[in-house]
């Protein structure tokens, strides 16, 4: 059997996942689940697609893909004896041609991603003839629980792109300079993320210099840099499938005391919050650490986000740091996020720093490098 691509899970990586996913299932009562999101599809079967459905089911799982994902979704299926390929024919749909493989299994229950199915899509589906006439369950962030702890292949890619991502940094940051106009460095930014191997940016890249930078998610814009802007600069890689995000705030020229005064609260905040992050700690607990640093030093009404949030196969996914995070539980190791507290002051500019943790045994484990002078700058 040939090796899976660099960028694909191990085939017992992959089956472990699609167990967990079909007994998770199972403990709700669902003997059928059908997985519509395409991250999912990735998560569970290594698939990368811009189409595609799965049915989970008690002897195995049905990848529904066309013809276009053949070959990917016969790699996926490799190793895998419970793993079967369900094509789409020309000229057919994919909720026909699921609702058939449905239909075969005669289930007592089916569950839908509630979160990831259109209700156009989830009512095409129970339109279908093959259809089978049983309850249909809304489930919500089954296979997103499953992701919440990310396994050792997973944090393998992260530490990677993490380490990638601070080589970036250390390449750009020194470039930042008066008469650069915001576009030209979020360029430069995305030129040096291709050269250290990333699949692409993970967004839009942020650069906001001046007033611009008290805006959390300004668009980069001709804006020309000057002398005494703060600039904030946010961007991101993905590696292999694996997003990861970090965030400096560079001093051009003559920086007027208190932003320098709003960095040096930020980076305590930052610090605060790395510290409170441990096994077993809700992420309400983070987010008070950095609140209330940031309160000490008179800022609290210029922090206007969450002070992180989770990474992995997207930008944007659980934990989320917070108290609508305590949903979640507490930490747990392996558990992947960001921390980026941030000071915006309306009109003047702002401050944000933002690095990826790992949660370990004993605490956390910095994946972009610990935030530190950039030559002469960064504040």
């Amino acid at each position: 059997m040939a090796a899976p691509p660099a960028s694909m899970p191990p085939t017992p990586v992959l089956r472990a996942r699609i167990d967990a996913a079909r007994a998770s299932a199972a403990a709700l009562g669902l003997d059928t689940f059908l997985v519509s999101s395409l991250v999912h599809l990735r998560y569970l079967f290594g698939l990368t697609a811009t189409a595609g459905l799965a049915v989970l089911h008690g002897e195995g799982a049905t990848l529904v893909i066309d013809q276009r994902y053949r070959r990917a979704a016969e790699e996926a299926g490799e190793g895998q004896p419970g793993l079967r390929v369900c094509l789409v024919p020309v000229g057919d749909s994919y909720e026909a041609t699921a609702a058939r493989v449905v239909g075969e299994l005669a289930p007592a229950a089916v569950g839908i991603e509630a979160d990831h199915l259109s209700v156009a899509r989830a009512a095409a589906l129970r339109r279908q003839p093959a259809w089978p006439a049983v309850e249909t369950r809304d489930t919500t962030g089954l296979v997103e629980r499953l992701r919440l702890v990310k396994d050792p292949w997973e944090l393998s890619r992260l530490r990677e792109a993490g380490g990638r991502l601070a080589e970036v940094a250390a390449c750009i940051l020194p470039k930042v300079s008066m008469g650069c106009t915001e576009r030209q460095v979020a360029w430069e930014v995305e030129q040096a993320l291709h050269a250290a191997g990333f699949d692409k940016p993970a967004f839009d890249t942020i650069v906001a210099a001046g007033p611009e930078s008290a805006r959390p998610h300004h668009r980069a814009s001709t804006r020309t840099i000057d002398d005494g802007d703060l600039v904030v600069v946010d961007f991101g890689g993905v590696l292999d499938g694996y997003a990861v995000d970090m965030t400096r705030t560079v001093a051009v020229g003559a920086v007027a005391a208190e932003p320098r005064r709003w960095r040096r609260a930020v980076f305590a905040a930052q610090q605060a919050a790395i510290s409170a992050a441990a096994p077993g700690v809700l992420p309400s607990v983070v987010d008070a650490a950095a609140r209330n640093s940031l309160a000490a030093a008179g800022l609290a009404e210029y922090f206007v986000h969450r002070p992180g949030h989770g990474i992995g196969l997207s930008v944007h996914e659980k934990p989320t740091l917070g108290s609508r995070g305590d949903h979640d539980g507490p930490l747990a190791p392996g558990m992947v996020f960001t921390v980026e507290p941030g000071v915006y002051v309306p009109g003047v500019g702002g401050v944000r720093i933002e690095d990826d943790v790992v949660v370990t045994t004993t605490g956390v484990e910095c994946l972009t490098g610990a935030p530190q002078p950039f030559e002469s700058h960064e504040l």
